[in-house]
């Protein structure tokens, strides 16, 4: 029997490294493609480069930033999608206040503060928990140095343009995933709720002692949950 076909998106200062441990936890079962975005700075330029890297026909797990790249390659190839999971991630735009900070992180990082901003902010990325373990931050600190200050403008610029898209969850034919861990401020619970209502069904799981870096802080909780979604 073939394994089922997961194509994973990473978030905005991710490189594939955010999945690596889960990665290992799929691999016995499930044919894993980690897809990183080059510098463009719209939604759509991003979604139709993924799209053509995908298989024709593909399970779809989108963290974070991933969430809205897949959001617009839902609205490309919608027939081309088969499952949806979101990690900490929503398809909605920025609320004015949101596009305000974003600009003023954009301007930072053009000014070669990058690394040093998105380190500082670590306590709105991880659980309370997570802040101690040592090997967890150097490899959240190596990978955000990987990804650069190039791609973070790019992608923060597709960030503040993108429309809202509820919309496209409405032809999902299987179930959604939508997971996020208890502490995650960037997607609270209210906004994981308004994206499942607007899907046809959707299950909603908030894993304990996790932040919004779900992936790394509790690969093996979120791996259970995601072969749960692709059996179902």
């Amino acid at each position: 029997m073939s394994k089922p076909s997961l194509v994973m998106l990473p978030g905005l200062n991710n490189t594939r490294a955010v999945f690596e441990d889960m990665i290992r936890l799929l691999a016995d079962t499930v044919d894993v493609t980690v897809l990183e975005y080059p510098p463009l700075d719209t939604l759509e330029a991003i979604a139709a480069d993924v799209l053509a890297r995908c298989p024709e026909h593909f399970n779809l797990c989108a963290f974070s930033f991933g969430g809205y790249v897949a959001a617009a390659m839902l609205e490309q190839a919608p027939e081309r999608i088969e499952r949806l999971a979101f990690i900490g991630a929503g398809p909605g735009a920025d609320k004015p206040e949101r596009r305000g900070a974003r600009e003023a992180a954009i301007a930072r990082a053009q000014n070669g503060e990058y690394e040093a901003m998105v380190k500082a902010n670590a306590n709105a990325a991880f659980h309370p928990d997570s802040l101690t373990d040592a090997r967890l931050m150097a490899r959240r600190d190596a990978m955000v140095k990987d990804y650069g200050a190039e791609r973070y403008v790019a992608h923060s610029r597709a960030a503040l343009e993108r429309p809202a898209r509820y919309h496209v969850l409405a032809g999902l034919q299987h179930e959604m995933l939508m997971m996020a861990g208890e502490t995650d401020n960037v997607v609270p619970l209210a906004e994981m709720q308004r994206t499942a209502a607007a899907a046809p069904k959707a299950r909603v799981v908030v894993v304990p002692g996790a932040g919004h870096l779900l992936p790394m802080e509790k690969p093996a909780a979120t791996v259970a949950e995601l072969k749960l979604w692709l059996n179902a």
